[in-house]
């Protein structure tokens, strides 16, 4: 399978604290890949179109508060590597993607953010995918134990966008009219993560175009709820890779501050992949 990584130095050098030391190890860990051309390398670019997507997408009372806490540039840049790399999936350059981030995105909602997401680089991406391509239908799998709280916010009443969400809670729910579905797991561990993920792709589900979004604190070493080994990546990676099938195929950085579980977690998955 063609895979594409996006990847900007800047994400290491003015990402969020708690998440951009990260980027660079776990990048430098991949290089054996890109020199047997094993994966293709992008630079994401910031363009006016992203700055107008995100003001499609968020209010100009958060814009504001996120350019006065100093985020907005790493941010944006974020958002420009996830729509830009939609953009070379949809044109079939690649078959599948993986985005690095300087800060993430499903905390951020339409006017308020949190936890180290200021855009929804995800839901910026579904809105250029409809408007460039006439893309209609997506499915969002979000694996980050915290609470895909924005990407609900802005996606969940587009009866067009599945939205599986894994979360480090206990309530599971399922809204069969927009399609929105929860997986309370709790402090999940490889069999009971794996389980809840065949229960998930045993429905069937309408979509042009799959996102993950990967959070390495799920990792037991790193800072979420969860409780997953380095094992459970690869077999994760294939499972989803399987249930996609033919459609394009992109993961999307979320959380994790650990160095050594972003080397081991994100090159297990691209070489599922």
């Amino acid at each position: 399978m063609k895979v594409l990584v996006l990847y900007h130095e800047d994400f290491g050098r003015y990402g969020h604290p708690v998440l951009k030391e990260r980027v660079a190890p776990s990048f430098e860990n991949l290089k054996d890949l890109v020199s047997e051309n094993r994966i293709q390398v992008a630079t994401p670019v910031l363009t006016p179109e992203i700055h107008a997507l995100i003001e499609q997408i968020h209010t100009p009372e958060h814009i504001a508060q996120v350019k006065e806490e100093g985020f907005y540039y790493v941010a944006a840049l974020s958002c420009a590597g996830v729509v830009q790399g939609a953009a070379a999936l949809a044109e079939g350059k690649a078959e599948a993607a993986f985005a690095y981030v300087g800060a993430a995105g499903h905390h951020a909602s339409r006017d308020r953010f949190w936890g180290f997401c200021y855009f929804n680089d995800v839901a910026l991406a579904v809105l250029y995918l409809k408007q460039k391509y006439g893309l209609k239908s997506f499915l969002v799998l979000d694996v980050d134990p915290h609470f895909g709280d924005g990407t609900r916010d802005l996606l969940g009443k587009d009866p067009e966008v599945v939205h599986l969400n894994f979360y480090a809670g206990w309530e599971s729910r399922a809204d069969d009219v927009y399609h929105n579905y929860d997986f309370g797991l709790g402090a999940a561990d490889d069999e009971t993560f794996l389980e809840a993920l065949e229960e998930a792709f045993s429905r069937s589900y309408r979509f042009d175009f799959m996102f993950v979004i990967f959070g390495h604190d799920s990792h037991f070493k790193d800072y979420g709820g969860f409780r997953l080994t380095d094992a459970v990546y690869p077999v994760f990676a294939e499972k989803v890779q399987k249930f996609a099938a033919d459609k394009p195929l992109f993961f999307v950085l979320s959380g994790g501050s650990r160095v050594d579980v972003a080397k081991t977690t994100i090159r297990s998955i691209l070489l599922a992949l």
